[in-house]
């Protein structure tokens, strides 16, 4: 897949979850009503839970108590804060590609018309390696949040070898994000810059996959 592709499939997807944070801002949506024959014990069990009701209603009124069945859910501020994350960030991206390749940021217009047109220039920002790099993780980025906040959460695969670090089986691949990392906390490299060395996960790019890979057949044949 080629850089174009990946980055494409990323933007657009985020541009397709935009209208499903707006969606989901509220918590609940509401049923759709379906018609049914209702049997004579449901008809009495309903009547008696409507005079209940009824009955509870004319209560609380007496005690000046408001009924609240009507009122609107309150925002799901999660759901808010990545909405108003995406929105920041893609209009931060497009100021910097064009920047970088000389042309003027959109006027007051929506995040999905930012994206649509980042898109469009895939093509040159793919000839810029470190804009290119940028665009692709921010793009990554954006779209691990805006799954995490539609409650799609990121596959993880557990992969049957052991770190060629610490020897411990604690292996996991990353796909969505093309890394594979080692989960053992006390995992830790000879390299001294090193995100491992910093108490954080020791971690493989893409681009390292096939040497790794390598690593994990000498070991299966040696069993």
């Amino acid at each position: 897949m080629t850089y174009v592709d990946k980055t494409y499939s990323e933007l657009a997807a985020i541009r397709g979850g935009l209208p499903l944070l707006s969606e989901a801002m509220i918590p609940g949506t509401p049923r759709r009503w379906v018609e049914r024959d209702l049997s004579e014990s449901e008809i009495a069990r309903q009547g008696a839970e409507h005079k209940a009701d009824r009955i509870e209603r004319v209560t609380n009124l007496a005690k000046g108590l408001k009924p609240t069945g009507n009122s609107r859910a309150p925002l799901n501020l999660a759901v808010l804060d990545t909405q108003m994350s995406i929105e920041e960030v893609v209009k931060e991206l497009e100021e910097a590609v064009c920047e970088r390749l000389g042309l003027s940021v959109l006027a007051s217009t929506s995040s999905a018309d930012r994206i649509t047109r980042l898109i469009s220039l895939l093509d040159r920002i793919a000839l810029d390696e470190d804009l290119a790099e940028h665009v692709l993780a921010e793009s990554r980025r954006m779209g691990r949040q805006v799954r995490q906040a539609l409650g799609d959460a990121e596959v993880v695969h557990k992969i049957r070898a052991r770190c060629p670090i610490c020897g411990s089986k604690s292996i996991r691949a990353f796909t969505e994000r093309e890394l594979i990392a080692c989960i053992n906390p006390g995992c830790r490299c000879d390299d001294d810059d090193c995100v491992c060395q910093q108490d954080l996960r020791h971690l493989w790019a893409y681009s390292q996959w096939p040497a790794l890979a390598e690593v994990f057949d000498a070991q299966r044949s040696a069993a």
